[in-house]
C-alpha cells in the first residue's frame, strides 16, 4: 500500500513537471488556473474539435481539403472555405460570401459584418463594416482586425497597414510567416517552423518542422499557444491547456480559437 501511494505521488509530480514545459499540452482540469475556458480546432475538412467549455455546433465534414479559417462568436462560429464560402453555426450571422478567382485565406469578424482576405491581398467586406483598402500581388497569409483598421501579413514577413492605425515593421523571417496576432502592447508573427517574433524581437523557440499553422495569444500577452498541422498544441509561458485534438499523421489542421 505504501509503495502504491509512493508511485501515485511520483507520477503526479512527473505530470506536473511536464505540464510546465513547452511540450504538448495535457489536461489538468481546473487545477492550473488557466486564463481561458477551452478552445476550438479546425481541420481542413471542416471538422471542428472542441474542448473545455467550448460548445460544438456542427462542422462541414467535407471529403476534400477546403476549410481555411474559423472565427468564434458568443454562441457559435463561422467557417471559411478556400473558395470564399462562409458557413454559419449557432448564433453566427450570415452576411454574404465571396466568389473568388484566387483562394480565400482568412476571415475576420467585426461588430456587424466580416472581412475575407484572399491570397492576392484583396479584401471582401460584408455587412456593415468599413473597407480600409487592400493589398496587391500575392503571398498574403493573414488578416488582423483592430480598431480603425486592419493589418495584412505576407509570407515574407511584410506587414501592411490600412486605416487609421500605426504601421508595423517588417519581420525578417527564416521560413514562411503564417499568422499575425495583435495585442494591446505587442504584435506576434508566427512562422511555419514555430519561430515567433514579438514586436521585432525573436525569443527562443522549438523547431516544429514547418508544421506550425496558428498562434493564439492570451489576453494582456500572458503567454500563447501554437497549433501545428498535425493537431499538437504547444503552450509558451502560458498555463497548461486542455487535451490536444486527435493527432493526425496527415497535416490537416488549419486553425485554432481560444475561448
Amino acid at each position: 500500500m505504501k509503495n502504491e501511494k509512493l508511485i501515485i505521488f511520483i507520477a503526479f509530480f512527473i505530470i506536473l513537471a511536464f505540464a510546465f514545459t513547452n511540450g504538448r499540452n495535457i489536461f489538468l482540469g481546473d487545477f492550473m488556473g488557466r486564463e481561458h475556458d477551452g478552445y476550438y480546432a479546425l481541420n481542413k475538412y471542416g471538422d471542428v474539435y472542441v474542448t473545455g467549455a467550448a460548445e460544438y455546433f456542427g462542422g462541414l465534414h467535407m471529403l476534400e481539403s477546403v476549410a481555411r479559417d474559423m472565427e468564434i462568436t458568443k454562441d457559435g462560429y463561422y467557417i471559411l472555405d478556400k473558395d470564399g464560402r462562409v458557413y454559419t453555426f449557432g448564433d453566427a450571422e450570415y452576411y454574404g460570401e465571396a466568389a473568388l478567382d484566387g483562394e480565400a485565406i482568412d476571415l475576420e469578424v467585426g461588430d456587424d459584418g466580416y472581412y475575407i482576405l484572399d491570397s492576392e491581398g484583396r479584401i471582401h467586406d460584408y455587412g456593415f463594416v468599413e473597407n480600409y483598402g487592400e493589398g496587391s500581388g500575392d503571398g498574403y497569409v493573414s488578416l488582423e482586425l483592430v480598431n480603425d483598421g486592419y493589418y495584412l501579413l505576407k509570407e515574407a514577413g511584410e506587414i501592411e497597414s490600412f486605416g487609421n492605425i500605426l504601421p508595423l515593421e517588417k519581420v525578417y523571417v527564416k521560413s514562411s510567416a503564417v499568422d499575425l496576432e495583435i495585442t494591446k502592447n505587442d504584435y506576434y508573427v508566427l512562422e511555419d517552423n514555430g519561430r515567433v517574433t514579438i514586436s521585432g524581437i525573436t525569443p527562443s523557440y522549438n523547431d516544429l518542422g514547418n508544421a506550425a499553422v496558428d498562434i493564439e495569444v492570451l489576453e494582456n500577452g500572458n503567454g500563447y499557444y501554437i497549433l501545428d498541422s498535425h493537431g499538437n498544441v504547444y503552450s509558451y509561458n502560458a498555463a497548461v491547456g486542455f487535451y490536444s485534438p486527435e493527432y493526425s499523421e496527415e497535416p490537416i489542421y488549419s486553425d485554432m480559437e481560444v475561448l
